[in-house]
């Protein structure tokens, strides 16, 4: 084949021709455009600064094309150019949280090199005022509000207005959190406008209104709270306007409740609640005011979609106002808005918990193991989220105790028993017992019982050991044991008939065994009295005095019950049946039965909640039934000991 060495020559010019006359922008041309090596983009308030790094050892680009575009339309788009000297540029006049993309492209005489691209969100830094309020005076309106989290230097405009006409502006300084409006005219609605005024710039405003003349002594957030629902209330001090207050007493229904300067305060029943407050003031005069506080009852009795409620604990948040389950069949956690039964999060499990249960502790943490082959603990945080895990070998089937100085300790199958740390979850210290799990419990001093398939061992805060039951069958899966703290008695319910024995707590000897009738027993309680309660799997109710005399048994209709005991302030025990009939039972101190209430079939221990209503799982709801008793104050009243699960009085 032969070549025309002219025509190619002219197709090679035209190649070229081309090429120049394409768009610069165009970038798979010539190497001599070197694109820079790295663009990053810093957000600030409107502002994004670009940082640049050119490539190292390459000609210095005549310029630098820094273009810009919004993910929204309101962001809009532009560009610039800046001297190729030049490795910063700071981009103004953006709108702060919207995405902007930028680019970076290095000009030479021939063109642009390939752009670079980074992203940024622009956000404020001019931080508003939060929980503004407006509290109505005699010709007069008290104003307060939270301070800005910031350092950033500020300070206060705030614009009164009435009928849409500024009536005067003030200026507040930075650290102030309040102040009183006077000169105003009673019946009339002002509105009041607050913004933080910073040396860049003015934050959004807050509006506030009230109407002077309308004075009340007393606010209260919600407004109108539900039975056992946090309230916030705070004294009104354009009411008390006799002087500077010194100390204040707050009463509700004429019982004195605080002392302190804002009342949290979960109201007891509905309707009608008056809520006092005397303050005094420096002089030593005294005043007072109230206010009634129409309080809603419950807003729930049943919380459906659920799952399978089977025999784990319920937990609440030590302020009462979460409720924590464990679906089995969901292999779910739920975390549970109390007053109002809505769901706050839920996780799912890796794998099912079935009657171990859940441990709220001190820090607030919510702990729990699952039946996974690795045996995992999980910590989670109030919000939903993992803390931390510790993978213990085999399936956690007994729930965590926690103590107050922040040790967890849990049990697991093959009897390994650890003690981690609750801040980061790493091991403090380990002991290999015998059996399979079955139950946890510390005392007020910190020592550690754990119960297995073979007996029961006792170990110091510190890892030591105490001492090593007799051989014991402690029912496995959950909590087996509860303490009598006034007889120093360890209680451990047994499987098959061996019905509950009673471990002495400082040498781990045997004082009684009381048996059972039929089958293995579960979720032992205690009473003030250091009376144990506990229930049969297929057979009896019991209870038994802390000399082991049978005080009194319950067998009428129940067949399997799995539910246990909870016992309320005024010494009554309370408990649901798994079978027909399905009765709420509440037994008074000699075990005379009452059906309080019939329901359907139910697995999970009952718990008296803080707002004195019965708690207790069923299969695929948790439901409620208000006894308008307090959860007894001593003793171990429950399963996991208290309201928080910790199976610990430490």
């Amino acid at each position: 084949m032969k070549f025309n060495i002219a025509g190619l020559g002219l197709l090679m010019g035209a190649a070229l021709a081309f090429t120049a006359c394409e768009d610069e922008n165009n970038f798979s041309a010539p190497l001599t455009r070197y694109e820079v090596d790295e663009v990053t983009a810093i957000s600030g308030d409107e502002t994004v600064t670009l940082q640049w790094v050119p490539q190292a050892g390459k000609p210095t680009s005549e310029s630098y094309l820094v273009s810009w575009i919004a993910s929204s339309a309101e962001g809009g788009s532009s560009n610039t150019e800046v001297e190729g000297t030049t490795t910063a540029y700071v981009v103004e006049n953006l709108v702060n949280d919207i995405a902007y993309t930028f680019s970076v492209q290095a000009r030479y005489p021939d063109g642009l090199a390939r752009k670079i691209n980074a992203t940024a969100t622009p956000k404020t830094t001019r931080i508003p005022v939060s929980e503004f309020k407006a509290t109505a005076g005699d010709k007069c309106v008290f104003l307060s509000w939270t301070e800005p989290e910031t350092t950033l230097s500020h300070s206060y405009e705030i614009v009164v207005s009435a009928d849409g006409t500024s009536v005067k502006t003030i200026d507040v300084a930075s650290g102030s959190k309040s102040t009183l409006v006077s000169e105003l005219s009673n019946d009339t609605e002002y509105t009041f406008d607050i913004t933080a005024v910073y040396g860049h710039g003015r934050s959004v405003t807050l509006k506030s209104s009230a109407i002077p003349g309308h004075i009340t002594p007393i606010s209260c957030m919600p407004e109108v709270p539900h039975v056992y629902e946090l309230s916030k209330l705070e004294y009104n001090p354009a009411y008390f306007i006799q002087g500077t207050v010194s100390s204040v007493q707050w009463s509700v229904d004429g019982v004195v409740v605080s002392t302190n300067e804002i009342l949290v305060y979960t109201f007891n029943h509905a309707g009608k609640n008056t809520v006092t407050i005397e303050v005094t003031f420096t002089d030593g005069t005294k005043a007072s005011g109230s206010v009634d506080i129409e309080v809603e009852n419950f807003a729930w009795t049943e919380f459906a979609n659920a799952g399978y409620q089977k025999a784990s604990n319920f937990a609440f948040s030590a302020d009462g106002q979460t409720l924590y389950s464990i679906a089995q069949s969901d292999k779910k956690l739920l975390a549970i808005n109390a007053i109002t039964g809505q769901t706050k999060w839920q996780v799912t499990l890796p794998a099912a918990t079935y009657g171990a249960g859940i441990a709220v502790g001190p820090d607030g943490k919510i702990y729990l193991g699952t039946e996974d082959k690795a045996g995992t603990l999980y910590a989670y945080t109030e919000n939903g989220t993992v803390r931390w895990k510790a993978e213990m070998g085999a399936a956690v089937k007994a729930a965590p105790a926690v103590t107050s100085d922040g040790t967890v300790f849990a049990l697991c199958d093959g009897a390994k028993l650890i003690a981690y740390n609750s801040e980061n979850g790493s091991s403090r210290w380990s002991a290999q017992l015998s059996g399979n799990a079955g139950g946890v419990a510390v005392d007020a001093d910190g020592n550690v019982y754990a119960g297995t398939s073979v007996g029961v061992w006792a170990y110091s805060s510190t890892g030591s050991k105490l001492w090593e039951s007799e051989s014991l069958t402690v029912t496995e899966r959950g909590g087996s044991l509860a303490i009598n703290t006034k007889d120093r008695i360890i209680y451990a319910v047994l499987k098959g008939k061996a019905g509950v024995a009673a471990i002495d707590m400082a040498n781990g000897t045997t004082k009684w065994k009381v048996s059972s009738d039929y089958n293995d027993c579960y979720h032992p309680v205690v009473d003030a009295n250091g009376n144990v309660y506990f229930n049969e799997k297929n057979g009896g109710l019991y209870c038994v005095t802390p000399s082991g005399t049978l005080k009194w048994k319950y067998t009428e209709n129940l067949g399997y019950t799995y539910s246990g005991f909870a016992l309320g302030e005024n010494g009554h025990a309370y408990i649901t049946q798994y079978a027909s009939p399905f009765a709420i039972l509440d037994f008074d101190t000699n075990g005379n039965a009452t059906i309080m209430s019939n329901t359907t079939q139910t697995m999970s221990p009952v718990t008296i909640g803080p707002d004195g209503r019965l708690y207790f799982g069923r299969n695929g709801t948790i439901a409620t039934y208000n006894i308008g008793i307090q959860p007894a104050k001593t003793g171990w009243p429950c399963r996991g000991g208290n309201l928080q699960g910790t199976n610990s009085l430490k």
